[in-house]
């Protein structure tokens, strides 16, 4: 109700609060008109000035960020030429142990495997040539053929 009352009262005064304003609404458009060019004049003066400011700092960082990039690339190569340093010793004795542990791997498949693989007197040092073998299993393991797929003359294709 209250809010009411406002509401009506502020809309019965409105045209009179108005009319006090009317001449002063005058006034103000005139000086302000009056204070546009020289706030122009001076805005556009400042802009100048800004601009230059600008472009110089803006040169200043980007010398100052040239500075940053070359002294991190040095920094960045420093620490490159540091890691490959530090990684070589590493990375020798990493190689080192391969080679150790890859002895080891081939003497004992010789010690253990390849004797179950071969026959024992493939193994001597007076080892028969392939046609000469008695072994009638590793025979039919390693059978020799002419070297051709391509079917005899006389005989027919089968698919």
């Amino acid at each position: 109700m209250l809010r009411a009352l406002f509401r009506a009262v502020r809309l019965a005064e409105r045209p009179a609060f108005r009319a006090v304003f009317l001449p002063f609404r005058a006034v103000f458009r005139t000086a302000l008109l009056d204070a546009r060019p020289p706030f122009r004049a001076a805005f556009l003066d400042a802009r100048l000035l800004f601009r230059a400011a600008l472009l110089d700092a803006r040169l200043l960082f980007r010398a100052a960020l040239l500075d940053a990039r070359l002294l991190f690339r040095a920094a960045f190569l420093d620490a490159r030429l540091l890691f490959r340093a530090v990684r070589r010793p590493f990375l020798a004795v990493l190689r080192a142990e391969r080679l150790a542990v890859l002895a080891d791997f081939r003497a004992d498949l010789r010690a253990n495997l390849l004797p179950l693989l071969l026959p024992e007197d493939s193994l001597s040092d007076e080892s028969p040539k392939s046609n000469e073998r008695e072994d009638p299993g590793l025979d039919e393991l390693l059978s020799e053929g002419s070297g051709s797929i391509q079917p005899e003359p006389d005989q027919p294709i089968s698919i």
